[in-house]
């Protein structure tokens, strides 16, 4: 898209913002934000909207999964209705837009989740989503040695190496050598949460690389970042996933996270 004049960014910027926000009235919606935000708006229109959302190699689907995950894991409730709107004008069904932030839980924390779900609920029932007669199913309802299993299942997938499906005698370290602590993220996190099937592991993988990024969890991101790649993430994917993790999270959490991707990519 080099030598593009400002005049055709800001038309795609427009497509871009007719389909997120739902509204048949764009240039109101990006001269209101002007108004209100001065040069801030206008970067809003012209560099969020019409340089990244309008890029290939992602769909806008996509595209809304990681700003969703990004604006619920930094808090961020007032963007995030706009762009709950927006992932199902882009394909999003409600069930996966409320699996984002349950999802989250585990990565970000229950508070953080909760205030996202709380926000996704009011916007989805504004669009006639809401849940029949009101209520959202509970989660199934496992024993300890059926979450242990699906959780090692998952744990298996995520780090690469085997995981016995039936939880090993403690040793004093714990069963995956991280004391208390990693007993209960294999049973929550992989057994319990991993293990449902409202989202693709795929598109799980895109959800917490998206939440640990915003967060600077660079770490984590070494482990998550080779796992999203064996769960069907392209590294062209992830090179997206950055791209668009710099207009929602800042530049520099974008290049921390380019940097795990790049030292993985060296090794693999």
């Amino acid at each position: 898209m080099s030598g593009q004049t400002h005049a055709q960014r800001r038309a795609r910027a427009l497509d871009i913002l007719r389909v997120l926000g739902g509204t048949g009235t764009p240039e109101v919606t990006a001269q209101q934000l002007e108004d209100q935000n001065g040069p801030l708006g206008s970067f809003v229109v012209d560099f969020a909207l019409g340089d990244i959302w309008s890029r290939n190699g992602m769909s806008k689907r996509d595209r809304s999964l990681i700003v969703i995950s990004i604006l619920g894991a930094l808090n961020m409730t007032r963007q995030l209705k706009v762009h709950v709107r927006g992932a199902i004008n882009h394909g999003m069904t409600p069930e996966e837009v409320r699996e984002v932030f349950t999802h989250m839980s585990g990565y970000a924390g229950f508070p953080r989740a909760l205030e996202a779900m709380h926000t996704a609920n009011e916007v989805l029932a504004e669009m006639g989503h809401g849940p029949k007669d009101g209520k959202l199913a509970p989660a199934a309802r496992l024993t300890d040695a059926e979450r242990w299993k699906l959780g090692a299942e998952g744990l298996s997938v995520i780090t690469g190496r085997e995981i016995p499906p039936v939880r090993p005698a403690d040793d004093g370290r714990g069963p995956v050598g991280l004391g208390p602590l990693g007993g209960i993220a294999v049973d929550f996190c992989f057994g319990e949460i991993w293990a449902r099937t409202q989202l693709k592991r795929r598109d799980r993988s895109v959800l917490v690389c998206s939440i640990l990024g915003a967060l600077g969890r660079t770490d984590e991101l070494k482990i998550h970042v080779p796992a999203a790649l064996r769960n069907g993430v392209t590294r062209d994917e992830l090179e997206e996933l950055i791209v668009t993790m710099a207009a929602y999270a800042g530049f520099p959490f974008a290049v921390e996270f380019r940097a795990v991707l790049a030292e993985h990519l060296k090794k693999d």
